[in-house]
């Protein structure tokens, strides 16, 4: 059976990071859901089409761009710039009132945090048996 606490300090604050951030996430996420729904008046349906698109849109950026820009730029750098790209996006899900700004919002949100998590992911290097 894993453990559910880590064994190393390192190895403790990155699994606290990560679920303070995976919570947070979650509960962003249902707030925003119950927000379009009730505040702006979106049918459930446009909802649930948004969040398939920005799906769409996150699964296509998160490995190109973030390994690619990772690659090229170092991954310190663009996880920076897809934290502030995330944060702006999110930032705009305020000012959505009808249905395709929130859908460009929450791509760019979407695609913004894939990006960062694949940026941040280690890469594969050369196989370490020669030939």
């Amino acid at each position: 059976m894993p453990r559910l606490v880590p064994d190393t300090p390192p190895q403790r604050v990155l699994a606290a990071t990560n679920f303070v951030y995976t919570m947070s996430y979650g509960l962003c996420l249902t707030a925003g859901l119950l927000y379009f729904a009730e505040a702006v008046h979106l049918s459930a349906g446009q909802v649930g089409l948004e969040l398939g698109m920005a799906g769409v849109v996150a699964l296509v950026l998160g490995v190109t761009v973030g390994h690619h820009l990772a690659d090229r730029h170092g991954a310190r750098g663009v996880y920076a710039v897809t934290l502030t790209v995330q944060a702006l996006a999110t930032s705009c899900f305020v000012r959505a009132d009808t249905f395709w700004p929130f859908v460009v919002a929450d791509c760019a949100a979407a695609g913004a945090r894939t990006a960062g998590t694949a940026a941040r992911s280690p890469r594969p290097g050369p196989p370490p048996w020669p030939g």
